[in-house]
């Protein structure tokens, strides 16, 4: 016999069934045994609300982000599928964390490092794909489907590969491939999600570190175009070396998860080390997209270009700055100088009229500079050899001295004072660029003249608003003497092939970074504020920087200047042809005598002696500076009273050349 209940009877024993655990059909059976048709079905109807209600309301339970996060990059490397991740998030999380989880997702899927395993089976099937394919338009689809940025950039480097082979013509202007994928959610979440991202990158690297017994916490990490730095603060007590030797422990420890292929720069910042790690997705500093070409000219501080810092900030050096009047420069082929020497040297000709910047360049392999031939900032030609280079340096010379001669007369005693009285009139500032200064300092021929001029003008150049810059690819230390690289307190490093070349350049011997450069404009700028690791300038194409090239040529107008009154193409005046000099200017002599190029050997054989032009005004010079006759013999011939007769007879020869130049000097008076 079936008993009646009322309907809320019957739905308060549904929910203590269910809350019991009975399944529906349990429920609908028990029903049957109970309850008439009617309420048989009004049971099914409450049964089946119930489940609807189950499915549409999510949980209120909610999640810590960070937690999130963590889940859902372990689920992508460990190979779960994104449909069963998403799945599970569905099912689990409030719509809040869901809106979190995908935007996260999005980001890993955009952004996480991919192991040398996934690339290289990824670049397999590519492979197989670039064999079959008959249209880069095939490839433009998988690109689209891939959201990994470095396989996109791979997958986008074969389309155009495949058109090539084709003959297609590529129209892929709107794709921008170095661009964030993530097109929605607050920026407040996607900040939130990167922040989330570098973190994971940190705290792998401080496991590895606490493996290898190192006590240590991560701090932050910084992206930039080339690489994340990670910084980590060591343990009290942990020494700075005992991370500075795990560079190849990291590659096989975090090789695969890192992206490591080649160690991590590391070094040391106030107050913690920090992990140089290599992006997969590089991105390039293009010259137009930052160095400023508009601004009012600040005749105090003439900049040329630095680079993009890890914080994606543009650094100019500033060739004002009394700290750094000169720099040193090195690297391998492919490291980035000829880039970086071009980006200055354009930046200089676009930027400021030859009337506040010249420009003396120096190009023996004929491969950097001589494109710069026709500038009106040049004070000459630029030098193809060791003797046009050493006419450059001697000119440069005898400018320094007029322009000191200048301070002293209107009582000033540098080139930035002097501009700020005479701002209608300034002195140009000179910038001196020599590419490849280890061919020239080897030189048999001209090395000893080349040393003597680099001398002068790196110790007394600078507040005279000549700045020299000196590059090479083989930083030799017999070759680049030490006085002239502690005198150039700028150092510009690029990748070097030995830790040896990156001491040399960076001048302090155990300093190896540069070796762990990656090639490309990737560099070290040391001056005495300390080290910066920036990505140098890319010039872009060669129609490109050509266009710019041009513009050069024609985008300043004559503007009045200083003028010192030097004439290079007559810059080799022999000094007894000089009967202008007045009021026994001895120095005015010197200026006009080391002019001379034609350089010949001292001693023609062990008795018979020839002073040329430059030997005299090598004599001048210490003459005029107080040294005596017995020292100036030592210092220029390297002989002394032990040598006997050849002593005497050099002695004889010098010193009625300085009787000589006395009387022809008190004559002028």
């Amino acid at each position: 016999m079936q008993t009646s209940y009322s309907n809320d009877e019957i739905y308060q024993a549904i929910v203590c069934l269910k809350q019991a655990g009975l399944s529906n059909q349990d429920i609908l059976t028990e029903a049957e045994n109970l309850f008439d048709f009617s309420q048989q079905l009004y049971v099914l109807n409450i049964l089946q609300e119930s489940d609807f209600g189950s499915k549409i309301i999510r949980p209120v339970k909610s999640y810590d982000h960070d937690y999130l996060f963590e889940m859902l990059y372990q689920a992508v490397v460990s190979g779960t599928s994104v449909h069963q991740i998403l799945e599970v998030c569905e099912s689990e999380l409030s719509l809040e964390d869901l809106a979190f989880s995908k935007l996260a997702l999005e980001y890993i899927l955009t952004n996480r490092y991919i192991s040398k395993h996934e690339r290289n089976a990824f670049i397999l099937d590519l492979y197989k794909l670039y064999q079959e394919v008959k249209s880069h338009k095939e490839l433009i689809k998988v690109a689209d489907s891939t959201k990994n940025i470095y396989l996109k950039q791979l997958v986008y480097k074969t389309v155009e590969l495949v058109a090539t082979r084709t003959g297609e013509t590529l129209s892929l202007s709107q794709k921008n491939l170095n661009s964030n994928s993530l097109t929605t959610g607050d920026n407040k979440d996607i900040a939130l999600i990167q922040e989330n991202f570098e973190n994971k990158v940190g705290d792998v690297l401080v496991g590895a570190l606490n493996d290898f017994g190192i006590a240590c916490n991560y701090i932050d990490t910084k992206t930039g175009p080339t690489f994340k730095r990670v910084k980590i603060k060591l343990g009290k007590g942990v020494s700075f070396k005992k991370v500075q030797g795990l560079g190849n422990d990291l590659v096989q420890q975090l090789g695969e998860e890192l992206g490591l292929e080649n160690p991590p720069m590391i070094s040391v910042v106030p107050g913690a080390v920090v992990f140089d790690i290599p992006r997969l997705d590089r991105q390039v500093a293009c010259f137009a997209d930052y160095v400023d070409l508009t601004s009012e000219i600040n005749i105090s501080r003439i900049v040329i270009p630095g680079g993009v810092d890890v914080n994606g900030k543009y650094i100019e050096i500033s060739l004002c700055d009394s700290n750094v009047y000169h720099s040193l420069g090195g690297g391998m082929t492919g490291g980035g100088k000829s880039q970086y020497e071009k980006a200055m040297v354009l930046y200089l000709a676009l930027r400021y009229p030859p009337s506040l910047v010249k420009l003396a360049l120096s190009d023996v392999k004929l491969v950097s500079l001589t494109c710069f031939n026709g500038l009106p900032h040049l004070v000459a030609p630029v030098a193809e050899d060791a003797l046009s280079t050493l006419q450059i340096f001697n000119y440069l010379v005898a400018e320094q001295e007029l322009r000191y001669q200048e301070f002293k007369r209107v009582g000033v005693e540098n080139i930035n004072e002097y501009n700020q009285l005479f701002s209608n009139c300034p002195i140009p500032r000179i910038v001196s660029v020599t590419d490849e200064c280890f061919d020239l300092l080897s030189d048999t021929t001209y090395k000893d003249p080349m040393e003597m001029a680099l001398m002068k003008l790196l110790a007394k150049a600078g507040a005279a608003g000549i700045n020299i810059f000196l590059f090479t690819q083989r930083p030799d230390k017999d070759v680049i003497k030490p006085l002239i690289r502690s005198n150039c307190s700028g150092k510009i490093a690029f990748m070097v092939s030995r830790p040896e070349d990156s001491g040399i350049i960076l001048g302090n011997p155990d300093d190896d970074r540069a070796a762990s450069l990656l090639g490309g404009g990737d560099m070290l700028y040391k001056s005495p504020k300390g080290v910066m690791r920036l990505q140098g300038l890319y010039l872009g194409a060669k129609a490109d920087f050509q266009a710019l090239l041009d513009t050069c040529m024609t985008v300043h107008t004559n503007m009045p200047c200083w003028n010192s009154g030097l004439d290079f193409s007559s810059f080799g005046v022999s000094i007894n042809s000089n009967s202008g000099a007045s009021n026994g200017q001895i120095r005015s002599r010197l200026n006009k005598a080391i002019t001379q190029s034609l350089i010949s050997h001292t001693e023609a054989d062990s008795l018979n002696v020839y002073l040329d032009d430059f030997t005299k005004s090598q004599i001048i010079s210490l003459h005029s500076r107080g040294y005596e006759l017995h020292q100036i013999i030592q210092e220029i011939f390297k002989l002394s009273r032990a040598d006997g007769r050849k002593y005497k007879r050099v002695r004889d020869i010098v010193y009625n050349f300085i009787v000589s130049v006395e009387a022809e000097d008190n004559d002028d008076n």
